[in-house]
């Protein structure tokens, strides 16, 4: 096969599954909005539903992704992608910072991305199941991120970000403990895996039934007229992902682990945006605005993202 045709193979194989996770997004989001008009789950559901993915569901994604077998190679690529994804991280959050200054919730937006449930499927499609390894950093960083920076910018407190505070948070803990897991070699235990992945299926079904609910008590034609929106998703799309990939070119390391970095840095606004602004009295409805139109964009953004990086890398 050719250039082109690889290039076209590429973006095709991007394309469906991206199709496919923003349908089950939105479906799962129409369930949420329907449930809350029928007077069956309430906004306070959706407050339960917003702690139990911070203190449990989370840190289980992020405490499985590092139970692996241990490998020579796999401690390499960790540390590759561990490396890349905090410097791409604060790349992000420069950026937003930057350019949403003293707009709490649209940095948020900007900074963090949806790399586990658009990110993984995409880079399983893309690049192979093994791949999917090299955004477990990127992942856990993220969400050990928003609790410790994201929860700073939303409340203003300082307490957020001191070493006990980080330290302690669930995502963090579950950071920690999934390295030494991994470095330590622990033995694999099929129970617990079980009762990890059990836990971990809830994140996608919960984070998108709690944005239906806000959904439901939101002016869905005022936050589609909120220019802010566009501007988020502008920066969430595509400055930050083409800045992510021209970083990128400078480190010579396996294409592969870079077009993982890549896709997972280009997909759109992760729900936790919603459920820490809600959780910290914040406007929350826009929150999930910026989530809604950053994922309906990415199906087109995305594709040119990629097309992109296999000109370049």
């Amino acid at each position: 096969m050719n250039r082109s045709g690889l290039y076209g193979a590429c973006i095709v194989s991007i394309i469906e599954p991206l199709i496919q996770q923003v349908l089950i997004m939105f479906l799962l989001m129409g369930m949420g909005y329907a449930l809350n008009r029928l007077g069956i789950l309430s906004e306070q559901a959706a407050i339960e539903f917003g702690k139990l993915l911070i203190n449990l569901v989370i840190p289980a994604i992020i405490l499985k992704s590092f139970w692996i077998e241990y490998s020579f190679q796999r401690m390499y690529e960790l540390g590759m992608t561990l490396m890349l994804s905090a410097a791409m991280l604060l790349l992000a959050c420069v950026v937003a910072r930057l350019l949403f200054r003293g707009r709490p919730i649209d940095i948020f937006a900007a900074a963090f991305s949806n790399a586990g449930f658009v990110g993984i499927p995409l880079v399983e499609a893309a690049l192979g199941k093994d791949a999917v390894f090299f955004i477990t950093c990127t992942i856990a960083l993220l969400n050990a991120m928003q609790w410790t920076y994201g929860q700073y910018l939303l409340s203003g407190s300082k307490k957020c970000m001191s070493p006990k505070a980080i330290l302690t948070s669930p995502m963090v803990m579950a950071l920690l403990g999934g390295f030494l897991i991994f470095i330590l070699r622990v033995p694999t235990v099929p129970l617990a895996q079980s009762v990890l992945s059990y836990i971990s299926g809830l994140n996608t079904p919960l984070a998108m039934m709690t944005l239906g609910i806000y959904l439901a008590q939101s002016d869905l034609m005022a936050l589609l007229r909120a220019k802010s929106l566009f501007a988020v998703s502008s920066v969430r799309l595509l400055v930050i992902p083409i800045l992510s990939l021209l970083f990128l070119c400078l480190f010579p390391c396996d294409r592969s682990i870079k077009m993982a970095l890549l896709i997972a840095a280009a997909t759109p606004t992760g729900a936790n945006v919603a459920i820490f602004a809600q959780q910290h009295n914040k406007d929350y409805r826009y929150a999930c605005g910026t989530v809604c139109v950053t994922t309906l964009l990415s199906m087109f953004t995305m594709p040119a993202i990629v097309s992109l990086s296999q000109l370049v890398f």
